[in-house]
C-alpha cells in the first residue's frame, strides 16, 4: 500500500461514512476466507472504526472499556490492523441460532430435577446418589466456563460455540442410552462440556455481531431466553415425564441440537483473524491458571452446594482448600503474560459493580426458584401441576421485560433500566414473601409476575454493560465470567435459602426441623417470610452497588 492509498483510508474512517465504496476505493480488501456466508458485500475496514456502527465501540450510556497500558503506548491503528467487520445482514438469524443453543444448554440445568424420583425407582439407586445427576452438571458447567471463554478469545467464539453444540447433542444422546448411574453421570459430564463451550461464547458472538445501537435488544433477548431456560424446566420436565420414560428429557435435544448445528455452519459468521494488538497480548495459553483454576471452582461450588445438609468437617476442609487455590490463583495471574482471567479488569467500577449485582440478583433467583414450589405445594395444598402452571407467571414477566429492558438500554442508556429493575425485583420479592397460604391464585401470579418483570428488566442491560466494558478480544471472557456468576449465584442461592429457611423453621419450632411441618404451618410461612426479606435487602444491596460504581465512574 503507498502513502496516497493509506492517507485516504484513514480520511474515509474518520469521515463515518457508511461504506466506503461511494467515497474512495478501499485501501483493504477482506479476503474471501472470512468473509460471513451471508454477506453480500463486504465493507472495507474503515467501517469498522465507526464509533456509532461498531458493536465494539463503548456505549454513551455508560459502558467503558478497560485501557491497556500496552494499548497505550501503540501508535493510532491503521487500517489493516481493524478486525474484519461482521456482517449485519443476517444479524436476527444468528442470534435465533445462538439463543437456540442457549436456551436448550439452561434448560437442561434445571429440568432433571423434576425426572429424578423416575430416575430413582428405574436405575435403582438411593436419593443422595441420583442428586449428582443434578449437581455435576452445574458442577462442571462452574468448572470449565471460564477455560472456555479465553479459549474461545484466543482460538474463535464461533468455532467454539459449534464445538458446544456438537458436545451437547453428543452428551445428550448419551444420557437418553444410558441404563445405569455412573454412564449417566458421565454422560451428564459430556453435555456440561458442551454447555459450557457454547454459553461462554454465546454473548461474545452477539455483542461483535450487532452494533452498539441494537447491541441491549439482542443481549435483552439473549437474557430472556437463558432465564426462559432455567424458568421453564420444571415445566416441560414435568410434562415429558408424565407422559414420555425420563430418558425423553434428554432425547428431545438431539433433533434441536442438530438443527442449530447444521443452521450455524450457514447462519455465524466465521471467526475473524486476530488483529496484530490480539497477537502480541495473547502470546500463549495460561496453563498454569487454568490448572490452578479448576479444583479452585470445583472445591468452592461443591463445599457450596452440599453445606444445605450440614457443615461437615470435609466440607469447610474443601471450601478453604477452593478459597486458598482461588489465592494461589490470582497471585499467578498477576505474573504471567497472557492470563486466563485479566484481573486489571476487576479495577473497572462498572464492570466491577455490575458484577457484584448480577450475583446478588441471581443469588436470590435461586434461592426463590427453588422455595416457590415448596410453598404452592405445601403451605398453599396446590398439586404440581397446578403449582407448576402458576409458576409460569415468572417465565412470561421476564420474556415481556427482557427485550424491553434491551431495548431501553439502547435508547436511555442501561444504568437506569438496570437500578429500576433491581428495585421492582426488591419489591417483589418482598411482597412475595408476605403472601399467606390462603392468598387467591390471582393475587399470587400478579406478585410473581411482577418479581419477573423487576428481574427481566435489570438482565439485558446489565449484561449489556458487562459486555460493553471489556475489549473485543475479551469479550469470551465476559461473556463466560457472566455464566459463571449466574451458575455461582443460582447454586449459591439454593443453599443459602434452604439454610435461611429452616434455621428460622428450627429457632421458632425449638428443635432442627428440615422440612414442611404438618400441622403447623405458621412454621413454614415465617421461614418463608423470613428468608424473601433477606432477599429483597440483598437484592437492594446490588442496586447500591450499581450507584457506588456510577459515582466513582463519574468522579474519575
Amino acid at each position: 500500500m503507498n502513502h496516497a492509498e493509506n492517507t485516504q483510508s484513514v480520511e474515509v474512517a474518520r469521515s463515518g461514512r457508511e461504506t466506503c465504496a461511494a467515497q474512495a476505493p478501499c485501501a483493504v480488501q477482506v479476503p474471501d476466507a472470512v468473509q460471513a456466508p451471508d454477506a453480500v458485500q463486504v465493507p472495507c475496514a474503515a467501517q469498522a472504526s465507526h464509533p456509532a456502527e461498531s458493536p465494539h465501540s463503548a456505549q454513551a450510556q455508560g459502558d467503558e472499556r478497560v485501557p491497556r497500558s500496552a494499548q497505550a503506548s501503540q501508535p493510532a491503528p491503521t487500517p489493516h490492523a481493524v478486525p474484519a467487520p461482521r456482517p449485519t445482514a443476517g444479524k436476527w438469524v444468528v442470534l435465533f441460532t445462538v439463543v437456540a443453543m442457549t436456551f436448550m444448554s439452561t434448560l437442561d440445568s434445571s429440568i432433571v430435577n423434576v425426572a429424578l424420583p423416575a430416575m430413582q425407582r428405574e436405575l435403582g439407586v438411593g436419593a443422595a446418589d441420583i442428586q449428582w445427576v443434578s449437581s455435576i452438571y452445574l458442577l462442571a458447567c462452574c468448572v470449565t466456563v471460564l477455560v472456555f471463554g479465553r479459549l474461545g478469545d484466543r482460538y474463535g467464539k464461533v468455532r467454539f460455540f459449534q464445538v458446544g453444540v456438537a458436545l451437547f447433542t453428543v452428551g445428550s444422546a448419551l444420557c437418553g442410552l444410558a441404563t445405569t448411574l455412573p454412564v449417566l453421570i458421565g454422560a451428564r459430564v459430556v453435555q456440561a462440556l458442551g454447555a459450557a463451550s457454547a454459553t461462554a461464547n454465546n454473548m461474545g458472538i452477539v455483542t461483535e455481531v450487532f452494533p452498539a445501537s441494537q447491541r441491549g435488544r439482542a443481549l435483552g433477548i439473549t437474557s430472556t431466553f437463558v432465564s426462559l431456560g432455567l424458568m421453564c424446566g420444571p415445566t416441560i420436565g414435568g410434562m415429558l415425564v408424565a407422559v414420555y420414560p425420563w430418558e425423553s428429557i434428554f432425547l428431545i435435544n438431539v433433533p434441536v441440537g442438530i438443527v442449530a448445528f447444521l443452521v450455524g455452519l450457514k447462519t455465524l459468521p466465521r471467526d475473524a483473524p486476530r488483529t496484530e494488538a490480539g497477537r502480541s497480548a495473547r502470546t500463549g495459553f495460561d496453563t498454569a491458571g487454568s490448572l490452578l483454576l479448576a479444583p479452585a471452582i470445583f472445591f468452592t461450588f461443591f463445599s457450596l452446594t452440599n453445606l444445605a445438609n450440614g457443615a461437615t468437617p470435609l466440607l469447610m476442609g474443601l471450601f478453604a482448600a477452593g478459597l486458598a487455590l482461588l489465592v494461589v490463583f490470582v497471585l499467578v495471574e498477576r505474573r504471567v503474560e497472557a492470563p486466563l482471567v485479566r484481573l486489571d479488569l476487576f479495577g473497572n467500577a462498572v464492570f466491577s459493580a455490575n458484577l457484584a449485582a448480577m450475583l446478588f440478583c441471581f443469588l436470590a433467583v435461586g434461592a426463590t426458584e427453588y422455595l416457590l414450589p415448596f410453598f404452592l405445594q405445601d403451605a398453599c395444598g396446590y398439586e404440581s401441576n397446578i403449582a407448576g402452571f402458576i409458576l409460569t407467571a415468572i417465565p412470561l414477566g421476564m420474556a415481556i421485560m427482557g427485550p424491553l429492558g434491551g431495548a431501553l438500554s439502547d435508547r436511555i442508556g442501561s444504568f437506569w433500566p438496570c437500578l429500576v429493575g433491581l428495585v421492582i425485583y426488591a419489591a417483589g420479592v418482598w411482597f412475595v414473601g408476605g403472601l399467606s397460604d390462603d392468598a387467591g391464585v390471582v393475587v399470587i401470579v400478579l406478585l410473581m409476575a411482577a418479581m419477573a418483570a423487576g428481574t427481566g428488566l435489570f438482565q439485558s442491560p446489565n449484561n449489556a454493560l458487562v459486555m460493553g466494558s471489556v475489549e473485543t478480544e475479551d469479550l469470551g471472557f465476559a461473556g463466560s465470567l457472566v455464566s459463571l456468576v449466574r451458575y455461582m449465584g443460582m447454586s449459591a442461592g439454593v443453599t443459602g435459602g434452604t439454610v435461611l429457611l429452616y434455621g428460622q423453621m428450627s429457632s421458632l419450632a425449638g428443635h432442627a426441623v428440615t422440612g414442611y411441618v404438618e400441622g403447623r404451618p405458621e412454621l413454614f410461612l415465617a421461614g418463608f417470610s423470613f428468608t424473601f426479606d433477606v432477599l429483597a435487602v440483598l437484592v437492594l444491596l446490588g442496586a447500591a452497588l450499581l450507584v457506588v460504581g456510577a459515582v466513582l465512574k463519574r468522579g474519575r
